[in-house]
C-alpha cells in the first residue's frame, strides 16, 4: 500500500492550494514532499509484516504456536511484485495512447490538468471580452460546461492534480505516461492485498492474473481516473487489515477521552485513521467513490457494537476525506454534480438513510446491553452461503427477462461484460469462495475478511446492477477496474489456494519420488489455467484459423499490441502553429468545438468560441449549418475588439462562403481510436483521421 500512502500527501495537500488558487509546482511538491516525509515513516513503522495476515484471528491461529512477531515476507514475494509491476508499466507505457483531443473521458482528465497546471486556479475565464462581448458564440465544449460568466471542467480535480506533475515536468508527452505509472502501482498494491487476505505467495500469481487482463491494460494506457481510485481503495482495504492485527487489546480498548495520547501513537489507531482517510477520500477522485464505500457504515456500527475504539479514527479519517471531495465538488465542479443530479442526489439518500439506520440499530442494541453477537443461527449463516449462487443466477437470466436493453444502456449485460473479460471460472471461483468465505466470516471465524467482503460484495452487486456508463467497450470495462475485477479476482485466487492446500492430504503410493506431489501441482495448474488464460487469450485474441500445411494456424489480433489516439498531441501543435498572435478562435463546427475547444484553448494559450447554430433543438451552443452571416457577425466583434479572428471548420467547404479571405489547411492527422463494441471481447482499434482548416479575413 506504499503507493497509497505517497498519494494521499498529495491529494490532502495540493487540493487546498487549488482551492485558493495556488497550484504551483513549488508550493505543491514543497508540502507535498514535507507532509509526505512525516506521514509515511510514521504510518510504516507501525504497518506489521503480511506473512500470517490471512490466519488472524482463526481458530487455527489461535490454536498455533504462532508467535506475536510473524515472520518477515519472503523477498521473492516482494521483488516478483515489483518485476510484474515494471514490465506491467513499461509494456503499456510502449503501447499508450496520445488521449488529447476530447472524445473521450481521459481526455477530458488531460486537459483540466493542462490548464490548471499552467494557470493554477479554476474555474476557466471565457475571455469574452476577446470576442467583443458577441452574442452568438458559446464557450463551453465537451467536458467544460459555461456556467454564468466562466467555465467549469467536468470531474473531480483528483487525478488533474497528479497528472499535472507530469506537464511541469515535460508537458503531454510526460503526463500521459502517468497512465502506465499509476496502472503499475495499482497491480503492485492490488498484489500487496493478495499478500495479506491469501498468502505472500499467492501473490505475484493473482497480480499477474489481473494485469493481464483487457480493462487494467485499457485504463493504464489512458489517463483515467480508475487507476488512481484503485489504488486508493485497496491501500485503504489493506491498512485495514493491518490495523486489525495490530490491535493491542485492552491497551487499545481505552476511551479516547482519557487515553487520547496513548491512542494517537497505537499502530491500531493510527493505521485506523489512515483508512478513513484514504477510503473517504476516493470521492476527490471519482464521483461515484463513495458508492463503493457505502457499507463501510453499517460496519462501523458493528465495531461500535463490539467496543472496538479504533471505530472513531476510522469514521473520522473517512468523513475529513469525504468532505475534500464534496468541497471539490461543490465549489469546483457544481455544475458536474447538477448534471449527475440523480445519481448524486441517490447516493447522498444511500448515505444518509444506512447512516441513521446504523445509528438507530447501535443505539437500539447499546440501549438494552446487548454487543454484537459472534454467531449467528444456522438460518442466517445458510442464508449467507447460498445468497452468492442466488445472486449470480439471477443475473445470468436477467439478459432473457429485460429485453429493453438499449433503454438500459445494456445493464442487463453486465455479468457477461464481467465474462468478457474474465471467463466462467474465475466468476464461478469467485461466488463459490464468498460462500464460503461469507459462511465463516458471519460464524466469527475471519475477522479480516470481514470489510473486504461486505465492500467488494456491494461493488460487484452495484455494478451488476447498474454500470452506469455507456456500453462500448472497452471503454465500459473501466468500470470494472477500481473493485469490480480485483475483488473477483482476489476471491477465486483464494478458493485456488484453499484448493491447493486441500490437495495435500493427497497421496500417491509406488510411484517415484518426483511424482508424489503431482495431485498438489496438477491442481495448482489448472486453477491458475483457468484464472489466467481466459483473459490472456481475450487480450491478446489469440485463436485459431484454417490453413498452413496442419490445416490450421494461430493467430493474434487482440488490443495487446495495438496502439490508439496516437499523433494528437502532434495535431494539437499545427493547430496552434496555424494560429497568429493576439487571435481569438472562433470553430464553426458543433463536433470540432466539442472536441477541439478546451485543448485548443489550454495547448494554444487563445481565447476560443463556438459559433451559436441554429440548427432547431439542439442541446448545445454551436452546431454545423451555421449561416455565413452569423459567423461574420462574431467576426465582426472580434476585430472591433482589437483582434484577429482566426474561424476554424474540419472541411474547407464549410469555411468558403465566409467571402473575402484566405482558407488554409493547417492540419491532418490519420490516427485511430477505440473500437465501440457492444457484444463480446474488443479485438480492434477504428481508424480516424482529424483535419482542420482556418480562415482569417483578407488585412
Amino acid at each position: 500500500m506504499l503507493p497509497a500512502l505517497v498519494f494521499l500527501p498529495f491529494l490532502l495537500t495540493s487540493f487546498p492550494l487549488l482551492l485558493i488558487g495556488w497550484f504551483k509546482p513549488v508550493p505543491v511538491i514543497v508540502l507535498w514532499l514535507l507532509v509526505t516525509a512525516l506521514i509515511v515513516p510514521y504510518v510504516w513503522r507501525r504497518i506489521p509484516s503480511v506473512t500470517g495476515a490471512a490466519q488472524w484471528g482463526t481458530t487455527a491461529m489461535a490454536q498455533s504456536n504462532t508467535v506475536a512477531r510473524p515472520d518477515r515476507t519472503p523477498r521473492w514475494v516482494l521483488w516478483s511484485l515489483v518485476a510484474i509491476a515494471v514490465v506491467f508499466g513499461v509494456f503499456q507505457g510502449i503501447f499508450h495512447g496520445q488521449f488529447v483531443i476530447v472524445q473521450l473521458d481521459a481526455a477530458s482528465y488531460m486537459q483540466f490538468a493542462n490548464w490548471i497546471s499552467q494557470h493554477g486556479s479554476l474555474p476557466i475565464p471565457q475571455d469574452a471580452a476577446a470576442f467583443g462581448h458577441a452574442p452568438g458564440v458559446t464557450y463551453g465544449s465537451a467536458a467544460f460546461y459555461q456556467v454564468g460568466n466562466s467555465i467549469q471542467p467536468q470531474f473531480m480535480a483528483g487525478l488533474p492534480m497528479l497528472l499535472s506533475l507530469g506537464f511541469w515536468s515535460g508537458g503531454a508527452r510526460v503526463a500521459l505516461l502517468w497512465g502506465p505509472l499509476l496502472g503499475a502501482l495499482g497491480l503492485f498494491t492490488f498484489g500487496g492485498l493478495v499478500a495479506r487476505l491469501v498468502g505472500p505467495k499467492w501473490a505475484p500469481f493473482a497480480t499477474l492474473a489481473i494485469g493481464i487482463s483487457i480493462p487494467e491494460a485499457y485504463t493504464a494506457r489512458n489517463t483515467y481516473s480508475e487507476t488512481l481510485a484503485q489504488i486508493l481503495f485497496l491501500g485503504g482495504l489493506s491498512l485495514w487489515i493491518d490495523a486489525q492485527r495490530a490491535d493491542r487489546g485492552a491497551a487499545d480498548a481505552a476511551r479516547w477521552r482519557t487515553s487520547w495520547r496513548a491512542h494517537s501513537r497505537s499502530a491500531s489507531h493510527v493505521l485506523a485513521a489512515v483508512t478513513g482517510l484514504l477510503l473517504g477520500i476516493t470521492l476527490l477522485v471519482r464521483v461515484d467513490g463513495p458508492s463503493d464505500i457505502l457499507l463501510l457504515v453499517p460496519y462501523c456500527g458493528i465495531l461500535v457494537l463490539q467496543r472496538r475504539r479504533q471505530v472513531i479514527a476510522l469514521v473520522v479519517g473517512t468523513v475529513i476525506g469525504l468532505l475534500y471531495g464534496t468541497v471539490d465538488g461543490v465549489i469546483l465542479s457544481p455544475q458536474y454534480l447538477r448534471t449527475n443530479s440523480q445519481s448524486v442526489k441517490f447516493m447522498v439518500a444511500a448515505f444518509v438513510a444506512i447512516t441513521v439506520g446504523t445509528l438507530a440499530v447501535a443505539w437500539w442494541m447499546r440501549h438494552r446491553g446487548r454487543d454484537w453477537p459472534t454467531s449467528w443461527r444456522p438460518w442466517v449463516v445458510n442464508t449467507v452461503t447460498v445468497l452468492p449462487f442466488v445472486l449470480v443466477a439471477a443475473f445470468a437470466v436477467r439478459p432473457y427477462l429485460e429485453r429493453n436493453w438499449h433503454a438500459l444502456q445494456y445493464a442487463p449485460l453486465s455479468l457477461h461484460w464481467i465474462y468478457w473479460y474474465t471467463g466462467v471460472a474465475t466468476i464461478a471461483f469467485g461466488v463459490i469462495a464468498f460462500a464460503m468465505l461469507g459462511r465463516r466470516a458471519v460464524k466469527g471465524e475471519l475477522p479480516v475478511w470481514v470489510l473486504p467482503l461486505l465492500l467488494f460484495a456491494w461493488t460487484i452487486v452495484q455494478f451488476l446492477l447498474r454500470p452506469a456508463i455507456t456500453a462500448h467497450q472497452p471503454y465500459a470495462s473501466r468500470r470494472l477496474v477500481p473493485a469490480v475485477l480485483p475483488g473477483l479476482v482476489l476471491l477465486a485466487v483464494w478458493l485456488a489456494a484453499w484448493l491447493a492446500e486441500r490437495s495435500r492430504v493427497v497421496h500417491l503410493v509406488s510411484v517415484p519420488g518426483f511424482l508424489k506431489r503431482s495431485p498438489r501441482l496438477l491442481v495448482v495448474v489448472c486453477c491458475a489455467g483457468a484464472i489466467f488464460l481466459p483473459p490472456f487469450i481475450g487480450n491478446f485474441g489469440l485463436g485459431l484459423r484454417s490453413g498452413g500445411p496442419l490445416g490450421v494456424v494461430p493467430y493474434s489480433d487482440g488490443l495487446a499490441f495495438q496502439r490508439a489516439y496516437v499523433g494528437e498531441i502532434a495535431a494539437i501543435n499545427k493547430i496552434c502553429q496555424g494560429i497568429p498572435d493576439n487571435s481569438s478562435v472562433l470553430i464553426a463546427d458543433y463536433t470540432m468545438n466539442q472536441q477541439f475547444g478546451e485543448p485548443i484553448r489550454s495547448t494554444c494559450g487563445v481565447p476560443v468560441a463556438g459559433v451559436v447554430t441554429e440548427v432547431p433543438n439542439a442541446t448545445t451552443g454551436s452546431g454545423t449549418n451555421i449561416s455565413p452571416a452569423t459567423v461574420l457577425a462574431d467576426v465582426r466583434a472580434i476585430q472591433q475588439a482589437g483582434r484577429i479572428p482566426v474561424v476554424l471548420a474540419p472541411t474547407g467547404d464549410e469555411l468558403a462562403d465566409l467571402g473575402n479571405g484566405s482558407v488554409k489547411l493547417i492540419m491532418a492527422q490519420d490516427t485511430s481510436i477505440d473500437e465501440h463494441t457492444i457484444f463480446g471481447t474488443p479485438r480492434n482499434t477504428v481508424p480516424e483521421r482529424f483535419t482542420v482548416y482556418s480562415w482569417e479575413p483578407a488585412k
